[in-house]
């Protein structure tokens, strides 16, 4: 990989970080569950990603293997709170949602502890182990885009009449957008894994789409959660508000 590559990996974790600590903070404000699990997976996201990539970076070598598997636990305790985080925001009282949290958390600890008995996972298509682990991270974030597109078409539509707030639709279609590029980035993990198949090396252009990918992602959802004043303003600026019967 190249040292731009890196670059861009490290500023996607600190991003990730960023976006943490200010959800987290928000939720010692409101007291609500959502935030703390988004700050909680972000958390721990950009900590993985640092551990991964500054190494490299420093010229440090690669880590232990204990080092290696240990990083591998802290993303995969990551992606639990995210799951909780989709069925407290969208489904908090849903049976089905609980069977999907419970679902994508058995693939994501049976691929781990799979995958991690000689080190750290290995990216590859042939690995069950792998591939184990990647639907279990990848189906939330397909489950966070039909969640939130669903509810932004609806929002969308009551905007257009005065129902809803066009900064409440347009923050569900941030967070549609935000699923995609983490489904992107999943995506990205395959051609990873496809990369070392045929040439045991990952290339830039994998790499760079991963890192942009997430970098993308946290860029969306921070839209979402702390708007700035001008964005605010353009969205209702270029709100269309049509016109209802009771306007005469």
């Amino acid at each position: 990989m190249e040292y731009n590559a890196y670059i861009t990996a490290i500023f996607a974790s600190a991003f990730y970080l960023l976006a943490s600590f200010r959800l987290i903070r928000l939720t010692l404000r409101t007291g609500k569950q959502p935030e703390l699990y988004l700050g909680l997976y972000f958390a721990l996201s950009g900590f993985y990603y640092i551990g991964v990539n500054l190494p490299d970076i420093a010229g440090l070598g690669p880590w232990s293997t204990a080092g290696g598997v240990a990083l591998e636990w802290v993303y995969v305790s990551g992606v639990v709170p995210y799951l909780l985080f989709i069925r407290s925001a969208f489904r908090p009282d849903s049976f089905w949602a609980d069977v999907a949290v419970g679902v994508c958390s058995v693939f994501l600890l049976v691929g781990t502890i799979g995958g991690t008995r000689n080190g750290p996972v290995e990216y590859s298509l042939e690995n069950p182990w792998f591939l184990a682990q990647w639907v279990g991270y990848t189906a939330p974030c397909v489950w966070i885009v039909g969640e939130a597109m669903g509810l932004w078409r609806s929002a969308n539509k009551r905007a257009r009449i005065g129902l809803c707030p066009p900064i409440v639709a347009n923050r569900y279609l941030l967070l549609t957008l935000f699923g995609c590029f983490q489904v992107l980035a999943c995506a990205a993990d395959l051609c990873w894994a496809n990369d070392i198949d045929a040439s045991e090396t990952v290339s830039t252009a994998s790499d760079l789409l991963l890192g942009v990918a997430e970098i993308a992602s946290v860029g969306t959802l921070w839209l979402a959660f702390f708007p700035p004043a001008f964005y605010i303003e353009w969205i209702v600026r270029r709100a269309v508000i049509l016109p209802t019967p009771m306007d005469g």
